[in-house]
């Protein structure tokens, strides 16, 4: 007497569609080219997107088509009100952004953008992104993105100015400058202490300014918290500029004869 063969157990996996949605819309595409990349209409995703019914051929082109490996694409169900644990190859590209400005501070675009190994669409696409984010959680900090600067700064009228007057006096660091950035400050108070013409390279001033020690606005001169590091004022700055347009600050160079 022959026994049926036992049932094939049912995969443990599906699609995470959350990440899935945020994936799709930081690279831009449609509701009407996910279908296409399914086979399934993204308002039917719920209950027939299944790894069942998309081939193996589709989860490549969709996984290609979001710039994540397939297996990011997958999780178990078992576990739904628990956040994935994801590689950095497999988190979305604002929570990849949101960190690495967390660590580094206000930085150049394309400094930042060769550090993560992006193009600068995908930059703008993950700013946007993190932007929009930012503001729809009520969160505490904004993102300031411009053509030279890209940082994480608080929302304003939280602290007093007391308070952040007393942040940095108590709490306030710094990366340490390298000898390189030393120099040129030494040679920025020489200048104005003395009145005499700056000739910084017009390359250099963004990033000059985003390490504080560059003044944001204005002709070259030494920025505010510098001055405050050395005890030669009595405040840092403590506000953000408004976001504006970017325009390259002219240096001054002495004219040939």
């Amino acid at each position: 007497m022959t026994h049926p063969n036992p049932p094939h157990p049912q995969t443990t996996l599906a699609f995470d569609l959350p990440f899935l949605r945020a994936r799709a819309r930081e690279s831009q595409l449609t509701d009407d080219e996910l279908t296409t990349l399914t086979g399934i209409p993204t308002t039917d995703w719920d209950p027939h997107l299944t790894p069942q019914t998309l081939n193996s051929a589709a989860l490549l082109a969709l996984a290609h088509a979001l710039h994540t490996p397939p297996e990011s694409l997958l999780r178990q169900p078992d576990t739904p009100h628990q956040p994935p644990h994801r590689s950095p190859q497999h988190a979305p590209h604002a929570a990849i952004l949101h960190a690495a400005l967390i660590e580094t501070g206000r930085i150049h675009p394309d400094d930042l953008a060769s550090a993560l190994e992006w193009d600068p669409t995908r930059l703008k696409r993950a700013a946007a992104t993190l932007k929009t984010h930012l503001h729809q959680a009520n969160s505490p900090q904004r993102l300031i993105h411009t053509d030279t600067a890209i940082h994480l700064a608080a929302q304003p009228g939280l602290l007093t100015a007391r308070q952040l007057n007393s942040l940095y006096r108590t709490g306030h660091t710094a990366a340490a400058l390298s000898p390189g950035e030393a120099t040129t400050a030494a040679h920025l108070l020489h200048c104005t202490a003395h009145a005499l013409p700056l000739d910084l390279p017009a390359e250099q001033i963004p990033r000059l300014t985003n390490r504080r020690l560059l003044a944001p606005t204005g002709p070259p001169a030494p920025h505010p918290d510098l001055l405050f590091a050395l005890g030669l004022t009595a405040s840092p700055m403590t506000h953000v500029p408004a976001e504006q347009p970017d325009t390259t600050v002219s240096s001054t160079a002495p004219s040939g004869g």
